[in-house]
């Protein structure tokens, strides 16, 4: 299933199983839990002061955490272009 990623300004579109599709909602809060948690060190965080200030990713982070936490027969992957007519799409 491709889902389109809005970030207002952008939009990114992956590839992903249709499983995960049903649930994209889901996984994307979970996702967002994920990446603010201060008590995680990611490479997504941006320190101000020495401090955890604020985060700065792209789609690619997403896919990153889907293909690391979530077992299925099929990766997510980032897709390159804007050509796709997604089924979905959930902004960030």
């Amino acid at each position: 299933m491709i889902v389109k990623i809005d970030f207002g300004m952008h939009q990114e579109f992956i590839d992903i199983a249709d499983e995960l599709g049903e649930r994209i909602e889901q996984l994307q809060s979970e996702f967002l839990e994920w990446l603010y948690d201060k008590e995680i060190d990611h490479r997504y965080w941006i320190y101000k002061d020495g401090y955890k200030w604020g985060v700065n990713y792209r789609a690619s982070a997403f896919v990153e955490w889907l293909n690391a936490r979530i077992s299925v027969v099929k990766e997510a992957v980032l897709l390159e272009g804007n050509q796709f007519i997604s089924a979905k799409t959930i902004s960030f």
